[in-house]
């Protein structure tokens, strides 16, 4: 992986994620240039430098609007979005945070709308109020397979949407990029932190699709990415509509993951370690210790007969590779596949953050054939 932040793993795996998501590294480059020139550069000169390229986009947007450029503006109206939302994972809790990923909500939603992109914003209910979600249809008439893709521990919908884009719509396929618990919207705007039993939002997921015409029931699927390789393999273990599940970076048992991270301190993670206890809904980290435990598939993957890939990289920094074959080995699906990139070939890293097209295009090719062959 590129480190543009040398011996920063957190900082340059945001720079990675911003790219992924269709990022300038121009415009990275002459807001954050000037934090490798500091000695210690902080938490709030990162919020600083990505806060000023996001606010400088969006007057450039405003431009070009004047002058009736609404597909320009919508462009840099997503680059904007991009930007406020890497500012605002490194926050702390407070009321800068709430403001900086209001403004990616509100950057995002207007990209969408002046872009004219055919991504609709829905919403579904579960006990604990709603949930979120975009709809990037595939093209043409009647009823189309469909992919379920859930957030990880600390992106987004928007995130999401940005990085797949029109990857799957192109073969054929639907996509419902999901906010579910403990991630994007239930989490920051409503409290609603992670639950262990992910089968509740997935069902009420596949509840919706269900309602739609453009939509295949039959022919549902779901895949998640980081800890959606939790996420994912749980719903599909126990909300059998899903008919092929996807973990776009194996999960096995997270809880056992945070007891290693947070023995060690491990610099090697996306943000900061204080977000476990927002993500679980706790006070202290030690209650979110304890809670995360709940967060194993080793009991749950026997239960899985879907088709199943999981993808994992040689150097994943984050979930150890051993993870990956233990969760293809307890696997009950008779169609199961581990997909391993390597350093010589790229995308060795957490969720081939060096390189994602890839896996982006391996997960829609594999999802596009094994929907197919549902037998209805």
């Amino acid at each position: 992986m590129y480190h543009y932040f040398p011996g920063n793993y957190t900082w340059s795996l945001a720079v990675h994620t911003a790219l992924r998501c269709g990022a300038q590294i121009g415009e990275i480059d002459r807001g954050c240039s000037k934090l490798r020139d500091l000695e210690h550069p902080t938490a709030e000169d990162w919020v600083e430098a990505w806060s000023g390229i996001a606010e400088q986009q969006e007057s450039l947007a405003a431009d070009d609007l004047a002058r009736g450029y609404e597909i320009s503006a919508g462009d840099r109206l997503m680059r904007a979005s991009i930007y406020h939302i890497m500012a605002e994972r490194q926050m702390t809790l407070g009321d800068r945070k709430a403001e900086c990923y209001r403004r990616h909500l509100d950057c995002f939603g207007r990209a969408v709308k002046l872009s004219k992109m055919p991504w609709e914003r829905i919403e579904v209910q579960i006990p604990e109020g709603t949930l979120p979600a975009y709809f990037i249809p595939a093209p043409g008439p009647g009823p189309k397979p469909t992919m379920l893709f859930f957030d990880g521990f600390d992106t987004s919908k928007e995130i999401l949407s940005m990085t797949v884009r029109d990857n799957f719509a192109r073969r054929g396929l639907n996509i419902l990029v999901v906010d579910s618990p403990g991630v994007g919207e239930p989490l920051r705007l409503h409290g609603m932190p992670s639950r262990p039993d992910y089968e509740v939002p997935a069902s009420a997921y596949v509840d919706y699709l269900e309602t739609r015409d453009d939509v295949d029931s039959d022919r549902i699927g779901v895949f998640g990415v980081s800890l959606g390789g939790y996420y994912a393999p749980r719903a599909a273990a126990f909300e059998k509509r899903l008919k092929c599940v996807a973990a776009w970076g194996a999960i096995l048992d997270w809880g056992e993951t945070w007891k290693d991270r947070w023995a060690r301190r491990s610099p090697t993670v996306s943000v900061p370690h204080w977000q476990l206890p927002w993500v679980m809904g706790t006070e202290t980290m030690d209650e979110a210790l304890e809670r995360v435990k709940q967060w194993t598939l080793v009991d749950v993957l026997p239960l899985l007969t879907q088709p199943f890939l999981i993808l994992h990289g040689e150097h994943d920094q984050q979930i150890p590779l051993r993870d990956a074959y233990g969760a293809l080995e307890l696997a009950g699906s008779a169609d199961k596949e581990l997909r391993v990139f390597t350093l010589d070939e790229g995308g060795a890293e957490h969720c081939q953050c060096d390189e994602p097209n890839i896996a982006i295009q391996l997960i829609a090719d594999w999802s596009a054939l094994k929907l197919a062959a549902v037998t209805v």
